[in-house]
């Protein structure tokens, strides 16, 4: 089957008539007529039985149908693309993070960027870093976000800024007067761990061995950060997490970083392969811009 025959096949299937179908495809009804007949033809079976002028589709249609939904989706998508650089002769920026990073640091950064490049559109979503990457490798992404990534063929990292770790928990456990928690201070039976693989979580195990404290093992263990944090304020226990997931929504909250302090890599991910468009580097500088500014912030804070 030809794309044109999907097409028509699809909108058939979706509109229940060859007229509502062309109306949909904004072609005339011998037309839509004439491409389904082709369609069927090409397939080698009947897609549509027709009775009292009803189209109703066969058991080979429904499974034609299911199998080719996927690819229709993404003809969508293509058009949508293609009607956004019509529209925008700036471009359109599909970038993608992990969920903590866009809680605060993304939207700080794109509210920043929509203000001097309003000709570019963008989509924003949030996933795990393995999807990130696999999205970027399929270029369903231009940029990824993601917190020190491990090293994947055909994605090139770089280091953004570093984004401190800090401890949630009740307020009758947080130390007073801005103190730090101290990993010593541990207790498994509160703990809600992240999941060791992940980024985040692989570097609190570490440290935990290099203290000698890897015999501390969480009570309950969870693989997106802000599920922790609901966690903490259900009163389930406590949790370490970044400092972006640890402040969201609580604007001026102190912030309990941990002792001894640690911090992680806020990385940039772009196909290796790809040429950047202006666009992309401008959002990566106001990103790194912006993990400068909090950790300035930090620093007069701690000072």
């Amino acid at each position: 089957m030809r794309l044109r025959h999907i097409e028509v096949f699809h909108a058939v299937m979706q509109a229940g008539s060859l007229s509502k179908a062309a109306d949909l495809l904004c072609i005339s009804q011998p037309a839509a007529s004439k491409m389904l007949a082709s369609a069927e033809r090409s397939v080698g079976v009947a897609l549509f039985t027709r009775a009292h002028g009803q189209l109703r589709p066969t058991r080979e249609a429904e499974l034609l149908f299911a199998e080719t939904k996927g690819l229709h989706e993404r003809l969508e998508s293509v058009r949508r693309l293609a009607r956004n650089l019509n529209a925008r002769p700036g471009g359109h920026l599909r970038v993608g993070c992990v969920p903590s990073i866009g809680l605060s640091l993304l939207p700080e950064a794109v509210a920043q960027f929509a203000k001097q490049y309003p000709e570019v559109s963008l989509s924003i979503q949030t996933d795990h870093t393995d999807e990130l990457c696999s999205s970027l490798l399929a270029r369903e992404l231009d940029i990824g976000i993601a917190f020190d990534p491990p090293v994947r063929a055909g994605i090139e990292a770089t280091e953004l800024g570093r984004a401190r770790l800090a401890w949630l928990g009740p307020p009758d456990e947080t130390p007073a007067n801005g103190a730090p928690f101290r990993l010593a201070d541990m207790q498994s039976d509160r703990w809600i761990g992240l999941d060791p693989a992940d980024p985040l979580g692989s570097l609190i195990d570490r440290k935990l061995r290099e203290l000698g404290l890897e015999a501390r093992a969480p009570a309950i263990e969870v693989r997106t950060y802000y599920l922790a944090r609901a966690l903490v304020d259900c009163g389930a226990g406590y949790a370490i997490v970044d400092e972006f997931t640890a402040t969201a929504g609580r604007r001026n909250a102190p912030l309990t970083c941990i002792e001894p302090a640690v911090s992680i890599g806020v990385f940039s991910l772009l196909p290796a392969s790809g040429a950047g468009s202006h666009a992309q580097q401008v959002l990566i500088d106001l990103l790194r811009a912006r993990l400068a500014e909090h950790a300035a912030a930090s620093d007069t804070q701690g000072s």
